[in-house]
C-alpha cells in the first residue's frame, strides 16, 4: 500500500497510509492529513487517483505546493517524490514503483550470444591511469541587507531551505500589512542556490518581479517588502 512519510526538516513525524482517495491536506482538523503550521492553508492540497497515478493538486494555497522543489498546480507522483507543504515534507512511498525501479537495471542488461566456434576473446585494452577525482567544492552564500529595515544585517544560507516572509516560521522575517506569510524560498544545492517565488510577482530579482524559479548568481539583488538583500556566493574554505 502506498504511504506518505510526514517530515519536519530531517525528522519523520509519522507515516500516513494512502487508504482512500481523494485525501485532503491542510491546517484545518477536518483534513485527512493535518499539518498544524501557519504556513499551511486551511485546505492546502489534495491527493487524487487519475488512472494508475496518484496526483497531488494545489488548492490555490497561499504559499503554494512544491514537488521536488518545483512549484506545481498538479503533478503525478512517483516513488520517493517530495511534496513540500509549508515547512513540512510529504515523501511519497509506493512499493510497487519501488520494485519496478529496482528491476530496471537488470532489464537493461545486454544479452550475450555465444557462437559455435571457439574464439579467444581479445584482451581488453587497459585504461590509462586516471587522476584521483577532485571532489567539488561546496558553495556557501549569505544575504546582506543593504536597503530597508531587516531584523538582522546578514543571514547565512546554511539550511537546505530558507523561507522569506512574515510568518514566525520564516528564517528571514519581513514586515508589512499586505506581506505574505511566505514570499520566497531559497534552496541550497551542491552546485549553487535557487530562488522560488512562492507568491508570484511579489519578490523582485534585480529589479524585476519574479515568477517561478531562478538560479541565483553572486551579486544578485533580491527585494521583498521594500527590503533589498545582496546575494553573496563563495566557495567554502577547507577545515
Amino acid at each position: 500500500m502506498p504511504k506518505f512519510l510526514l517530515k519536519f526538516h530531517a525528522a519523520v513525524i509519522k507515516e500516513i497510509p494512502v487508504e482512500k482517495t481523494p485525501m485532503l491536506i491542510g491546517r484545518k482538523p477536518e483534513n485527512d492529513i493535518v499539518i498544524d503550521n501557519m504556513a499551511v492553508s486551511g485546505q492546502h492540497a489534495r491527493i487524487t487517483m487519475q488512472g494508475n497515478n496518484y496526483v497531488v493538486e494545489d488548492l490555490q494555497s497561499t504559499n503554494g505546493t512544491f514537488v521536488n522543489e518545483k512549484k506545481i498546480i498538479n503533478a503525478a507522483l512517483k516513488h520517493n517524490d517530495q511534496v513540500l507543504i509549508g515547512q513540512h515534507t510529504l515523501v511519497f512511498i509506493n512499493p510497487e514503483q519501488q520494485t519496478q525501479q529496482a528491476a530496471k537495471p537488470m532489464d537493461s542488461e545486454a544479452t550475450i550470444v555465444m557462437t559455435p566456434q571457439k574464439q579467444q576473446a581479445a584482451a581488453p585494452t587497459p585504461a590509462p591511469p586516471s587522476k584521483a577525482a577532485t571532489p567539488p567544492k561546496e558553495l556557501v552564500a549569505n544575504l546582506r541587507a543593504i536597503e530597508g529595515k531587516a531584523d538582522q544585517p546578514e543571514y547565512a544560507l546554511t539550511s537546505l531551505l530558507t523561507y522569506i516572509g512574515k510568518s514566525s516560521t520564516a528564517a528571514i522575517k519581513i514586515k508589512g500589512m499586505f506581506a505574505p506569510d511566505i514570499a520566497a524560498l531559497i534552496s541550497k544545492r551542491p552546485t549553487g542556490y535557487l530562488i522560488t517565488a512562492v507568491k508570484d510577482g511579489y519578490p523582485k530579482l534585480n529589479g524585476n518581479p519574479l515568477s517561478g524559479q531562478c538560479d541565483l548568481k553572486d551579486g544578485d539583488l533580491i527585494e521583498v517588502a521594500g527590503i533589498k538583500f545582496l546575494f553573496q556566493l563563495k566557495e567554502s574554505k577547507p577545515e
